[in-house]
Parts: structure tokens; sequence; C-alpha cells
């Protein structure tokens, strides 16, 4: 699935535990932009497609395969290898966890007891992280097994899970509108809540819910099969239906529209 919506769904999983946050607007703020953060995170992992990778950290690690052999391989490293694992969401919060620590206790009193109280006390902001890039595994499940077969979701495990194809890699504009959807609510269940008091942790939490729901029954009710395996000579044509999908879901109106806003960006939508 592409960036677009993986970094707004983290965006929406802050907006969630910014419901439970009991402190400002700069923590609330603070638990956001970690989930979108976090949401767009594991597709780091593509950096191997990046023009000057070879000539620089390809060289710098003494690789021995291209960038591309890289993306498309399941080494740890490939796309969809360690930085699609739930280890990898867990080690990225654990690493979050110690730098606030040391921040915070500007090095002294250095002990165990006083790291796990710093987990507590950043354990919404943890979790943001954890959500956020969890549910980025989740989105990256149903779309093609290409060469990698899904995502390397138990890592170490050399199991790879999903690849079912039930959705195109791009254009999954139904999606994202569900996903931003959700987001904005929040944000302004958030905001009305901060000038009347709303039952703001059940609203939020209610309208992810929803969201998630509608998600998945889009994703499994999607009338055309894009599985493949490996590469495909019919790229193209799943590219094609998939729009042709997008514009029988969505009316002509709403896709020309997501359309325009698709091709004015830079990146995959």
């Amino acid at each position: 699935m592409d960036i677009l919506t993986h970094t707004t769904s983290g965006l929406a999983v802050g907006t969630v535990m910014a419901a439970f946050s009991n402190r400002g607007w700069k923590n609330k703020s603070l638990l956001i932009l970690a989930g979108g953060f976090a949401g767009a995170l594991p597709d780091l992992d593509a950096i191997s497609l990046w023009s000057k990778f070879d000539a620089t950290l390809g060289k710098f690690f003494h690789l021995s395969y291209s960038g591309r052999e890289i993306y498309s391989a399941k080494l740890w490293y490939s796309h969809h290898g360690f930085l699609h694992s739930i280890t990898a969401a867990l080690f990225i919060a654990l690493l979050v966890a110690i730098v606030r620590f040391f921040i915070h206790s500007k090095f002294r009193n250095l002990s165990f007891q006083q790291f796990v109280l710093s987990i507590k006390h950043n354990q919404r902001l943890l979790l943001s992280i954890v959500f956020g890039f969890t549910l980025h595994l989740l989105e990256d499940m149903p779309t093609p097994a290409a060469s990698w077969g899904g995502v390397n979701l138990f890592w170490p495990s050399t199991s790879y899970i999903g690849g079912t194809g039930d959705i195109w890699w791009w254009n999954n504009y139904d999606i994202y509108l569900i996903v931003a959807g959700v987001f904005l609510l929040n944000l302004f269940a958030l905001l009305l809540n901060s000038l009347i008091s709303i039952p703001i942790r059940k609203i939020t939490s209610g309208l992810f819910i929803l969201g998630f729901t509608l998600a998945v029954i889009q994703i499994k009710t999607r009338p055309v099969d894009f599985a493949y395996e490996g590469s495909t000579a019919r790229y193209h044509e799943f590219e094609q239906k998939s729009k042709d999908l997008q514009r029988k879901i969505l009316g002509n109106k709403v896709f020309n529209c997501m359309e325009r806003f698709d091709n004015s960006l830079s990146i995959y939508f």
C-alpha cells in the first residue's frame, strides 16, 4: 500500500492515543506525530531503490547485491523484511524509550527502576509508535505476494505472512478516504474536547474501530483478484482494473478528484 495511506493511518492511531492522554496539546501533538512517523517508517527499507544507494550505502557496507536486487530479495534488510515485522516495532519503541530516558534523566540516577518508571511515563508515546508501525504491516498484507509472499511479520522467523492480492499496490482511494476521515474526525473531536467535555476516548476509539472495519470490508469485497507471485506481465492491466474499480466505488466526481490529487503527487498513491 502507498506511503500516504500508511502515514495517515499512523496519524489516526496517534489521535486515539492522544485521547487517552491527560496532558496538554504539546504532548497530544507528539503522540499524533509519532504515530504518523511510525506509520511511514517500515518503508525505510525501500531505500535500496534510491538511485545512489549502490554508490553510497552499498559501497559503505560492502554489500554483495545491488539495491534493486536487495529490494526484491528476501534478505533481512530487504523490503518487507525486518522493518516489516513486529520485532522491529518493539525494537524501535525500545530505542525511543532509551533515548528519552537518557535525555530526561540527564545521565543521572541511571537505574533499571528509573528506566521502568520512564517507560510508564512515556507508555502512550511508545504505544503510538508500536501501533502505528504495526498497522502499516497489516495494511501491506492484502497486497500481492510479488517476490516476498507477504511481510516478515515475526522476524527472525523466515515465514512471510500475507501477499493475498486482495488489493492492488496503489490507488486504493476508498481506503485512503476512510483512513483520512477517521484521522480528521478524531482530530476534530480532540479539538472539541478542549472546549467542551465529551467522551473523547469512546468517540476516538469508536471511530477508529468503525474505520478499520469499513476498510477491511472494502479490502475483502474487491471483485478483482490482484494476486501474483514474482513479477507479472499483467502489471498495467491490474493497475487499470484497480482504477476502474475505484471509479465504480467512488463515482466519477470523487474518483476524478482523487485521480487529480494522485497525479499531482511525486510519490506512488
